[in-house]
């Protein structure tokens, strides 16, 4: 996030290409379950004492799959992860309450095995007795000599002055003097200047966090678990610790800022269209889109190529309709930091179901096409290159896509509840050229009900 620290701030380790891990997004993202917490929150009862054959059967069954049984990060799954496995034994930790450059403290180690990381691959891991979790602990830093070498300095997050007292004013002239839209954009959305030369410790591309979607912050949304990122740091990031370079008063402000800037996720797999009379707008900014409420859905990707998996950047879309007498009106927004019209350009799709009983025999959409005998669907497409019903602002897309209620052709799909009295399924699709989509490798909804109120 913005200004540069002195080089004292960051530990600057030189690893081989093989040791990233999080060469997915710069952020401190996932769902809002990861919390910062202290020891008395974790230790429900007295830690054991190491025992390394324990640990590291633990960690072999549990651990080594992904992280490899030297902790290397080149477990047997790895290359189909994104983000990449931590690489164990290089002791660099984004998640802890410690100074930059220090290892987390052991509460650090527990609380990301007792939570894991929504948003990556990492799982929790609290189905396991909080015994084997301590042992868990004590062999992941026998993995790395960074904990024999170094202590954890904790560092003092000062006190929450609560969202009734947060001076968001304030917070954002901080957000501002550290030039935090250099990496995050000006409303968050991770479409700064500096975005697209990021690169983490290891030369990989590493994206910037996206502000707004709380639900991708890895450890923890609230402002508390906000302001421990930004006086931590993430190591082995660009995104340093402001530790010293501002007064941590100030820092809870930025934090209550931030947490501004989040949108209100309302996960739906239900899509409720508004009647209206009149035309359709075809215009995503026209004031009529004000009376169709919005569901947010949840994109999802599974491609990989010789192994490894193609990351996609769009998580989610919103979604709104609106209908009259004789069409229906789909507005898709979704952030992406660039428009991408060359060489690939961004791209969208909608897919209708003629008949709901279809969907068991073409089963999911990141499976599409199905095999040539398969059911076909009726489709809506867009891509950038027809700027007419879209626009693009602030990193975000958002695109108008009309048609007939009444379907036509063979494959035509009527819009409408069936002779059951079950609305139309549809399904979505994203494409983010800028980051080479195209074809399978895309973003994919689950199939969703769209109802005509």
């Amino acid at each position: 996030m913005g200004v540069p620290l002195p080089m004292n701030k960051i530990r600057i380790t030189i690893v081989t290409a093989f040791g990233f891990a999080g060469l997915g997004l710069l952020l401190w993202a996932t769902a809002p379950s990861g919390q910062v917490v202290n020891a008395a929150e974790i230790a429900l009862s007295p830690r054991p004492e190491p025992d390394p054959a324990v640990g590291r059967e633990a960690y072999r069954d549990s651990c080594a799959r992904c992280h490899g049984e030297t902790g290397a990060g080149d477990g047997w799954d790895a290359a189909k992860m994104f983000p990449r496995p931590r690489n164990l034994a290089e002791g660099i930790f984004k998640f802890r309450t410690t100074e930059s450059g220090t290892p987390p403290t052991d509460e650090d180690l527990f609380h990301t095995i007792t939570h894991g990381l929504p948003g990556s691959r990492m799982p929790d891991f609290s189905r396991l007795p909080e015994e084997l979790r301590w042992q868990l602990v004590y062999y992941v830093k026998s993995l790395s000599p960074v904990f024999e070498s170094d202590q954890p300095v904790p560092i003092d997050l000062g006190s929450d002055p609560g969202p009734g007292r947060a001076d968001l004013a304030k917070g954002k002239a901080v957000y501002e003097m550290l030039q935090c839209a250099a990496c995050h954009g000006v409303e968050g959305r991770a479409d700064g200047p500096s975005a697209p030369t990021l690169v983490d410790n290891w030369g990989n591309p590493i994206r910037a966090a996206n502000l707004t979607q709380g639900w991708t912050y890895r450890s923890g949304a609230e402002a508390k678990d906000i302001v421990a990122r930004l006086l931590t740091g993430l190591d082995g990031t660009p995104m340093p610790s402001y530790n010293g370079a501002v007064p941590v008063e100030d820092a809870w402000q930025l934090a209550h800022y931030i947490r501004s800037l989040q949108v209100q996720a309302e996960f739906s797999d239900r899509i409720r269209a508004a009647r209206t009379d009149g035309p359709l707008p075809a215009d995503p900014a026209d004031p009529a889109w004000g009376k169709a409420p919005q569901a947010r859905v949840l994109l999802s990707a599974n491609l990989y190529k010789e192994r490894e998996v193609l990351p996609v950047s769009v998580t989610s879309v919103g979604i709104q309709a609106l209908y009259n007498g004789s069409e229906v009106a789909l507005r898709l927004n979704w952030d992406d930091p660039d428009n991408s019209t060359d060489p690939v350009p961004d791209a969208a799709a909608v897919a209708f179901m003629p008949d709901r009983r279809m969907k068991w025999e073409l089963g999911s959409l990141r499976a599409w096409p199905p095999a040539p005998d398969a059911p076909k669907l009726d489709w809506l497409r867009w891509q950038s290159r027809e700027q007419s019903s879209a626009v693009h602002a602030a990193g975000q897309w958002a695109v108008v896509l009309k048609r007939p209620l009444a379907g036509s052709g063979e494959n035509g799909a009527q819009i409408g509840r069936d002779a059951g009295g079950r609305p139309t399924l549809i399904g979505v699709m994203v494409w983010n050229g800028g980051n080479g989509e195209t074809g399978r490798h895309r973003s994919n909804s689950i199939w969703l009900d769209l109802s005509l109120d």
